[in-house]
Formats: structure tokens, C-alpha cells, sequence
């Protein structure tokens, strides 16, 4: 048992693991720890990650079916099957499962700040303040097909997984091993238009919403003028400009899931 001592220390442990030899690493912690440690399995490329989903959101764990109970997770860790899933990458990252970039990304920063609530309830209550504070910058969305999106933002979500912030249905569609990103872009909107928005999300029914764009794509450039925050599977940075380019690993990882 090792212990995390800054973030993203558990990228470096998950990769020193691998290089002595061991063959599976478990993530017991949340979002960002599973983050962190496939990246580390990505990059000494081998073995095996499985999940005690001990987190705020734990949406890793759900998009690959991993109980969030300890003792039946636990089970999946010592008996389970193997599944190789895709990661996106994203600069120096490495993702299983969720990147929110705009309002997503500034629900999680405030949401990272509180220490003393957990769960879904977080999420909520810091998405109350964002709804009212976060700009809609201007971005343009380029895949392989061309310019998908040239306009005002307030959400773009690059999936790998249907959920992300404890539940909310980004992209009800994805699945983990398709060879694709999912996106969902929702354009600029005030303060009166996002949190009808949000609790769509919750539903699952955010593509119904007016000028909401959904799409799939082996890669795509996200290119803006000002710096924009950013959630990597719960982990809180910045992406700089002028440009992100997100693209997706196949099958990059192994993931012990449960059998059935």
C-alpha cells in the first residue's frame, strides 16, 4: 500500500509499479486517482488497473460496471476479467473516462475546493455558483471532417465514458472501447439557460436542448484565445491556447472488470 503525497504522484507510482514487475495496481480513491494511475499503466505500458471507487463522483468505476460497494469492488479486484478500454489523450494526458472543458471545468475547480461534502450533492451546489459566474468564451471545433462548431461556448464535454461529476449524462451514447471520442458542445448561453441545461444533463437529455451539439470522431482540435478550465476526470488544470488536440488510444489499457 503507497500513499499519494501530491497530485499526480500516483501517475509516477502506477509507472515504477509496472517496471518492478507488478501486474495489477489498484486505485483506491476517485476519478482523478483511476486517472492517474492508467496513465501510469499507459506510459510503462503493462499491467493492469482495478478500482476500490472510494470518491466524489466514481464515474470511472460506473462507466466500466465496478461496484462502488468496498467489499463486492473488492471482489472485481482479486477475481475479475479483463477489458481492454481506449484512453483519450490530451497534451501530457492520459484519460480513461472524462474531460470537461468551460463550465465543467469551473463546476470541478470550486468542487475540488470543498473537502468536508462528498458525492454528487458537490457538484450541484458548487454548478449553482458557476451557472452565475463562468464567461462564454469563443472556440471553434475542428475534426477530421472540418469546422463542426465556430461560436460562443459554455460546455464541451470530450467523453470516453456516458458520465462524468457524480452522474451527469454528458454523453449517454459512449462507449469505453468504440475507438472514439464522444463530444458534446452546448453553445453560449446565459445564466437563465445553463441550469435548465445541467439538470437535462442529469437526465440524459441534453442533445434535446437548442443549438446542442453531439458528434464522434477519432480526434478533434478545440481552438481558443483565452485559457480555459478544465477537468481531467475530476483532476482541475488549465488548457492554454491557441489550440487542444484530443485524440483516442485504442484499447490502451487493461482493466479488471467484474465477470459478468
Amino acid at each position: 500500500m503507497v500513499f499519494t503525497e501530491a497530485p499526480w504522484h500516483a501517475v509516477e507510482l502506477a509507472e515504477r509499479a509496472v517496471h518492478e514487475g507488478v501486474e495489477t495496481v489498484v486505485a483506491a480513491g476517485g476519478d482523478g486517482t483511476a486517472c492517474e494511475v492508467a496513465m501510469g499503466l499507459h506510459r510503462a505500458r503493462g499491467g493492469r488497473l482495478a478500482m476500490l471507487p472510494l470518491g466524489t463522483g466514481n464515474d470511472v468505476a460506473r462507466t466500466l460496471g465496478v461496484p462502488l460497494k468496498f467489499e463486492e469492488a473488492a471482489r472485481v479486484a482479486l477475481d475479475g476479467r479483463c477489458r481492454a478500454v481506449d484512453l483519450i489523450r490530451v497534451g501530457e494526458y492520459a484519460v480513461p473516462n472524462a474531460i470537461g472543458v468551460g463550465l465543467l471545468g469551473d463546476i470541478s475547480e470550486r468542487a475540488a475546493r470543498i473537502k468536508w461534502i462528498r458525492g454528487f450533492i458537490v457538484y450541484l451546489a458548487t454548478a449553482l455558483v458557476s451557472i452565475i459566474k463562468f464567461p462564454t468564451p469563443h472556440v471553434r471545433l475542428v475534426t477530421e471532417r472540418g469546422t463542426a462548431y465556430d461560436g460562443e461556448m459554455t460546455i464541451v464535454s470530450v467523453h470516453n465514458g456516458p458520465t462524468s461529476g457524480g452522474g451527469f449524462r454528458l454523453t449517454p451514447r459512449a462507449v469505453p472501447d468504440d475507438g472514439l471520442l464522444d463530444v458534446t458542445l452546448v453553445p453560449g448561453v446565459g445564466p437563465l439557460g445553463r441550469l435548465p441545461r445541467l439538470l437535462a444533463a442529469m437526465r440524459g437529455t441534453l442533445a434535446s436542448k437548442p443549438g446542442t451539439l453531439e458528434l464522434q470522431a477519432p480526434w478533434l482540435e478545440l481552438h481558443f484565445e483565452d485559457p480555459l478550465p478544465v477537468h481531467i476526470d475530476g483532476n482541475v488544470t488549465t488548457l492554454e491556447p491557441p489550440l487542444a488536440r484530443f485524440e483516442i488510444v485504442p484499447k490502451a489499457i487493461d482493466v479488471l472488470v467484474p465477470k459478468d
